[in-house]
């Protein structure tokens, strides 16, 4: 039998030092640990901006994962006049701080350029509260290896129009100023107009090599100096799904529909089947739905309720 590659692969976080994001991560890592890490024993980089020690070490106490933490500085870089950055942007209704918008530009680019990241060849990001419901039995990242995928998603969402105010007029503007020929956007525009779709990048595995390519620098660099991540709240989804489908052939694009998976309200692949209540009453169904939603995070517990359901009506 051949012995496979080793894959240079690490999972990464950023995460704040409040209270609910640490309780978070440590849910999220140990999820991580049961359903994939505990096998497939890839390094886990937390960024941060301010942790201390005893925190780090409290952190590391909570998982079986090898953890790395890497300091981040996030400011407005001197290339934007701070004068003209709003305190607060409001998008649909909620407000969105600097610190919000920092984010995004981190996720956008910069994450990608950190020295920490250098050996590797494979990114998984998620976020403090992503969730694994779910038993992963296969390598992710040996499987985008093996069938040359660059990017991998879990679901694609619409971006709130105030989201990406006057971005598809730029990223327009850079198409045609550099002659690109896009490689599958055409599939997202109705009269030549994007449709605000994005790769929802709370759970995104990448490969490095594009986001190190002069393909994606280039364009980060002319979306980045816009301002519009500072001024109008562009996130990193949106910057991220218009360089993929530019620049990425669409069949080095993988959708994990098979991981079960939860972020916020979102649930992919992890939702109890109808049909099995055949013999059910509507009132107990509801029953059973408004209960099982409310396990959802709770892996182990939910799992044990479906099949306690699915032997009670003799499936």
């Amino acid at each position: 039998m051949n012995e496979q590659k080793q894959i240079k692969a690490a999972i990464a976080y950023l995460v704040r030092s409040k209270r609910k994001d640490i309780a978070d991560l440590k849910r999220s890592l140990s999820l991580l640990d049961i359903n994939f890490n505990d096998r497939f024993n890839y390094p886990v980089i937390i960024f941060h901006e301010d942790f201390s020690d005893n925190l780090m070490e409290n952190i590391r106490k909570s998982t079986h994962s090898k953890l790395q933490f890497a300091k981040v500085i996030f400011e407005i870089p001197d290339f934007l006049n701070k004068e003209e950055i709003p305190e607060f942007v409001f998008v649909d209704g909620s407000e969105f701080p600097i610190g919000f918008r920092h984010m995004c530009r981190f996720f956008s680019g910069l994450i990608f350029q950190q020295h920490i990241l250098k050996d590797y060849d494979y990114l998984w990001r998620l976020d403090t509260d992503s969730f694994l419901l779910d038993k992963i039995d296969y390598d992710m990242f040996q499987f985008m290896h093996e069938n040359n995928y660059v990017y991998g998603y879990i679901h694609i969402l619409k971006e709130e129009p105030d989201a990406a105010k006057g971005f598809w007029d730029l990223v327009q503007k850079y198409i045609k100023e550099n002659n690109i020929k896009p490689t599958f956007l055409n599939k997202f525009t109705i009269d030549g107009i994007w449709d605000r779709s994005y790769y929802y990048a709370n759970f995104e595995i990448s490969k490095l090599d594009f986001w190190h390519s002069d393909d994606f620098l280039k364009y980060f660099d002319y979306v980045d100096k816009s301002g519009g991540i500072y001024k109008y709240r562009w996130g990193d989804t949106i910057i991220h799904f218009l360089a993929i489908s530019m620049f990425i052939p669409e069949n080095l694009i993988h959708k994990f529909s098979d991981i079960s998976y939860q972020h916020q309200d979102f649930v992919n692949n992890y939702s109890i089947n109808l049909s099995i209540f055949k013999k059910s009453n509507r009132f107990l169904i509801r029953k059973i739905i408004r209960l099982s939603n409310n396990l959802k995070k709770q892996s182990n517990i939910y799992r044990n309720l479906l099949d306690f359901i699915k032997k009670m009506v003799n499936l």
